[in-house]
């Protein structure tokens, strides 16, 4: 098989912007399905496609906690140490601009009586707590996503600066397999909670995590079995299939399925496919994912995933041709957002030398990153 490329290796990880631009399309697929519900029986029903939004950003978590793990890693093996405040900075740089110039735009929409969002509701997303204080405007629900990585942000630059690599490696392994406990009694003990479960941090960080792990492993053993395992060609096929059928159905069900194991299979899915897609960029699958259009959709990935909640509200009947027009007002307003706020950004972070070291060769990671 294909090799992973080394923690230290300088090459550009391929297919990543790939995938994000496919778990993007899935939260845009999934909310215009259940969009086209909206009073009407569709033939097809709304149970597969209808739960891919969340699935998608499970895919977002994985590569999340691998991306950024890496990065760590790359920037302790190049200067010794992880400076915790250019990190923060770079987060910064990267996060912010976009995030408030969505949420700016929404309390304007809102006072001009466009759309309807309370004060309470703007301030959690300002201050990243709608995963635990969940929004009451559909238009500020999906932040609680944003929210649980930036609280991951928090926290595990300091665990890994603070306890090593070989700890962290464990400790990773050890929430992953607290998550679901927890999960499980939550949905025992704290019924009223049921609904939040798919968004608190506690509840959800073995997605992060299990992308941690696989960065952490991936430097201390170059030829682990188990990376080999998760990076073969079948493994992720059947990974796929699980993210885009068997996720869907355990989501569906009602009881304990999908707290105990549910979750912890769909990120471990996505981590298989994070995992063949950087290491089988020269199949005939991984040269589609590293096409000049999906790419250009995946670098705009983030900036799709904010104002896509703008379009595609689930509250009014709309007809199947308004959706595919809100779907091109999404991509718009993404496309704006990336070329006026994200990439002036990011030009403005490399101008002020803040970039890690390890991405001073603009090949080496994602831009996005």
């Amino acid at each position: 098989m294909a090799s992973l490329p080394a923690t230290g290796d300088r090459s550009r990880l391929p297919s990543l912007d790939g995938l994000r631009a496919f778990s993007a399309a899935m939260v845009v697929l999934g909310h215009s399905v259940q969009l086209l519900s909206v009073g009407r029986r569709l033939p097809f029903g709304t149970g597969v496609v209808g739960a891919w939004g969340p699935i998608g950003v499970s895919v977002f978590f994985v590569i999340s906690g691998f991306l950024i793990t890496r990065l760590l890693l790359e920037e302790r093996r190049a200067t010794g140490t992880i400076r915790l405040g250019p990190f923060y900075l770079r987060r910064s740089f990267r996060i912010l601009p976009a995030y408030w110039g969505y949420l700016v735009t929404i309390v304007a929409l809102s006072a001009a009586g466009f759309i309807a969002t309370s004060r309470s509701s703007a301030e959690r997303a300002f201050s990243f707590t709608t995963d635990y204080l969940h929004p009451d405007s559909w238009t500020l629900s999906h932040t609680w996503s944003l929210s649980v990585e930036e609280q991951f942000y928090l926290f595990w630059p300091f665990l890994l600066l603070a306890i090593g690599a070989r700890r962290a490696r464990s400790t990773a392994l050890i929430l992953v397999c607290v998550a679901p406990l927890l999960r499980v009694l939550t949905f025992v003990l704290a019924p009223d909670l049921r609904p939040g479960i798919t968004a608190m941090l506690h509840l959800r960080v073995d997605a992060l995590m299990i992308g941690c792990w696989a960065a952490l492993e991936q430097e201390a053993h170059p030829g682990s079995r188990i990376l080999e395992f998760l990076a073969r060609p079948k493994t992720a096929l059947c990974a796929a299939v699980y993210c885009l059928l068997g996720a869907s159905i355990a989501r569906h069900s009602d009881g304990l399925l999908q707290p105990a194991i549910g979750y912890t299979v769909e990120a471990i899915s996505a981590c298989s496919l994070v995992l063949w897609a950087i290491s089988h960029s020269e199949t005939a699958a991984g040269r589609f994912l590293n096409l000049r259009p999906i790419a250009y959709v995946g670098v705009r990935a983030y900036s799709l995933y904010l104002w896509q909640q703008l379009w595609l509200s689930h509250e009014t009947q709309t007809r199947a041709w308004v959706v595919a027009l809100f779907i091109a007002c999404a991509l718009l307003c993404a496309e704006i957002s990336y070329r006026f706020v994200e990439a002036p950004m990011l030009r403005m972070r490399r101008k002020l030398r803040i970039d890690a070291p390890a991405m001073v060769p603009r090949r080496n990671l994602p831009v996005s990153y």
